[in-house]
């Protein structure tokens, strides 16, 4: 694989075997991260983001020689506008697979909540980018492979670990590569804001997957927005959400 930089779009070096793919046309602070993970057999690609622009597969991913596969971390807009695009394995959570297979603005959780998020990064204003309409051009992308808890995935050289981790939503899952220390845990542990208000969310939830998240022995975790955190930043990430929710009179 090579780096790859146009108007809409980078791809760009995180760690050896390890890749972000940015979407340019999306503003930072909503945008979401799209992980590229290297095996010797395969190449996967963790999430599909916003879409505001369809990617060019063919041009970021020019010369690869291996098989490109698709997982979804959780099936809400911001994570899988793009999963059509795959045409080989798609690997999700089972109600996931009920979201893609006829995505919708309402079912993806794309309104009414995108006008209100201003995902439009400046400089893209030409786009014509209509925040309500977000959502109505969603094509199918059904599983091709329906995974759970104890589930893994091998790119050769390369194996992944399947954990439902469910609270940001019923059909999150996590992927974990314990030769690396490597946490891919979606939108339930993330460096920025922790949604869990969504109509498919459970704050409950959310603290027990917590829990169960720090008992795995990652280094680094990868999430579906902000800065990768380490463990002790992760750490403090969960202590912080568990700490607002006991003024919420909640716990695991």
């Amino acid at each position: 694989m090579r780096a790859f930089e146009n108007r809409f779009f980078r791809l760009e070096p995180v760690r050896p075997g390890l890749w972000l793919l940015v979407e340019k046309t999306v503003r930072s602070l909503v945008r979401a991260n799209v992980w590229v993970i290297e095996g010797e057999d395969a190449v996967l690609v963790v999430d599909g983001g916003w879409g505001v622009v369809d990617w060019p597969l063919d041009e970021i991913f020019a010369g690869l020689d291996r098989p490109l596969w698709f997982f979804t971390t959780h099936a809400h807009c911001d994570h899988i506008a793009q999963a059509f695009q795959f045409t080989g394995r798609r690997f999700g959570h089972a109600l996931s697979d009920a979201v893609m297979r006829a995505p919708d603005q309402e079912n993806t959780n794309a309104q009414p909540w995108t006008p209100y998020l201003q995902i439009l990064a400046e400089g893209f204003e030409d786009l014509g980018f209509v925040p309500e309409d977000y959502g109505t051009a969603f094509r199918p992308a059904p599983l091709t492979d329906v995974l759970a808890q104890g589930d893994s995935i091998d790119l050769g050289g390369r194996r992944l670990e399947v954990h439902e981790t469910p609270g940001h939503s019923w059909h999150s899952l996590t992927l974990f590569e314990a030769e690396q220390g490597w946490l891919f845990p979606g939108d339930v542990m993330i460096a920025t804001y922790i949604v869990d208000m969504l109509p498919d969310s459970d704050k409950t939830e959310v603290l027990r997957t917590h829990q169960r998240l720090l008992e795995l022995p990652f280094q680094w975790s990868f999430g579906g927005h902000g800065a990768p955190l380490d463990r002790r930043k992760a750490e403090g990430i969960v202590e912080r959400y568990a700490a607002r929710k006991a003024e919420e009179g909640l716990s695991a």
